[in-house]
């Protein structure tokens, strides 16, 4: 008689904490990203990027955000010309011959791609940036109201 009052007793506890953990769960997962959150989130990392044009350069963006972003980019950037990346001119690259091979990147080295991977909670993102010499991800928490990196992972080609 013991025995089946405690495992009806373990059941019903295991029941409440699975579903107290869905709770949970779902309360930190976030809903919908707002666009200013997502603009601030960007602007963080593209600055990382941007600083390294030099100034009077026409760089070309990509982002979901469009004008939005430039808008906010412009401001801390004013030494650069921003662009839309659908702007951009074609790119002829290298022409290939059948000798050779090219040992370096042909691109042009005048944009600046960023893309939202994940945003696991409502406080974090994980972003994808990229010129033509540099890719990588950069994670970001939001902390005291501001973005702030905490991991680079920026790799040069």
């Amino acid at each position: 008689m013991v025995r089946t009052g405690v495992l009806i007793g373990v059941f019903i506890a295991g029941v409440a904490t699975t579903l107290l953990g869905l709770y949970v769960a779902l309360r930190a997962a976030p809903g919908v990203i707002m666009a200013d959150d997502l603009a601030d989130a960007m602007t963080v990392v593209a600055d990382l990027s941007l600083s390294r044009f030099q100034g009077g350069s026409v760089v070309y963006v990509k982002s979901a955000l469009g004008a939005t972003l430039l808008e906010r980019l412009q401001v801390n950037h004013r030494s650069l010309k921003l662009m839309l990346f659908s702007a951009r001119p074609d790119d002829t690259g290298c022409a290939p011959t059948a000798d050779s091979t090219p040992l370096v990147p042909c691109e042009r080295d005048d944009f600046l791609k960023l893309e939202v991977l994940s945003a696991i909670t409502p406080r974090t993102m994980l972003v994808a940036v990229g010129t033509s010499r540099t890719f990588g991800q950069v994670l970001l928490v939001r902390f005291w109201g501001r973005w702030r990196v905490l991991v680079n992972r920026t790799y040069v080609i």
